[in-house]
């Protein structure tokens, strides 16, 4: 049965929308998990790792932490990359439990997918309703839990010492400031034909862009941080890993929709000036699985 979700209340609290990260430390980001627990046990080992050597470790995931696959292997395309089986409700869980041992040091960005369950639009991949599907699975009182969580994540997180910023989609949302981010809303949005045109279109962009212009890139990076020079972000699956369409776009991929030999984690240095994508990419990501075969990676 589904799970009915409450509506829209516009007495909402203004939420931040973008998380300033220190200016020392070890950076770890990751994208697009989609239910992979296996992948998940990854990133959270490599951020533990570095917990015990007292380094001072950020995790920040650019969203989509759910909504996989429950294909069997005789089922499974190739285009999916290595076979798994979504496991997002203990996903979702072990996340939670992670931020709650580490509020200030893991970080959580909106996806598409997260959207899904607090206000945006459907996504269909392996169901007709995503969301639905979820939510049935995980129950009223823990669904409705999981939508109060979801609603406080940020949108964006710039490291500005590092001059990178992070975000979901690439950033391609037009935007002056980060107050423009703030007064957002998530909720509300895509309910029937008089919504907002131009919140409409500035909330899809923001969650569902593959790529952008130069021009707009840096507009978007100049909003958040003047000295910004890189944006990361995932959504899209970079084959080999990661692509730069242009600079200073930097799109990566962890998880979803890849080879295990060819997924990736950003590791950086906060103290460290990103000089472009090119460099971040060149000297900052790191195998998720070391030991696994590339296929599409050089």
């Amino acid at each position: 049965m589904p799970v009915p979700r409450p509506p829209h209340d516009a007495s909402l609290r203004l939420v931040r929308r973008v998380v300033t990260l220190p200016e020392t430390g070890r950076l770890v980001v990751a994208t697009d998990l989609q239910g992979n627990l296996d992948d998940w046990a990854l990133v959270e080992q490599t951020f533990e790792r570095y917990v015990r050597e007292g380094v001072e470790p950020i995790l920040v995931v650019t969203g989509d932490l759910v909504h996989g696959p429950e294909l069997t292997e005789e089922e499974w395309p190739e285009y999916l990359g290595s076979f798994y089986r979504d496991a997002s409700v203990e996903l979702l869980a072990r996340a939670k439990r992670l931020q709650e041992r580490h509020p200030a040091r893991v970080h959580y960005l909106l996806g598409n997918h997260e959207h899904a369950h607090v206000g945006g639009p459907i996504v269909a991949k392996f169901f007709p309703d995503e969301a639905e599907r979820l939510e049935s699975m995980l129950g009223p009182q823990e669904a409705q839990s999981v939508r109060s969580w979801l609603r406080e994540w940020p949108f964006v997180a710039v490291a500005r010492r590092a001059g990178i910023v992070m975000l979901h989609a690439a950033p391609h949302v037009p935007i002056t400031c980060v107050e423009d981010l703030d007064e957002l809303p998530i909720e509300g949005v895509f309910d029937g034909e008089d919504g907002d045109p131009i919140i409409r279109e500035r909330v899809a962009a923001l969650f569902w862009s593959r790529t952008t212009s130069t021009e707009r890139a840096h507009a978007f990076l100049r909003a958040i941080d003047p000295d910004a020079t890189v944006a990361i972000y995932g959504h899209d699956v970079a084959r080999a890993g990661h692509a730069i369409d242009r600079e200073p776009l930097l799109c990566i991929s962890t998880s979803f929709g890849c080879y295990d030999g060819d997924k990736l984690l950003l590791e950086w240095d906060l103290s460290k000036r990103a000089e472009s994508a090119r460099h971040v990419a060149e000297t900052g990501l790191k195998p998720l699985r070391p030991n696994a075969r590339p296929v599409h990676r050089a």
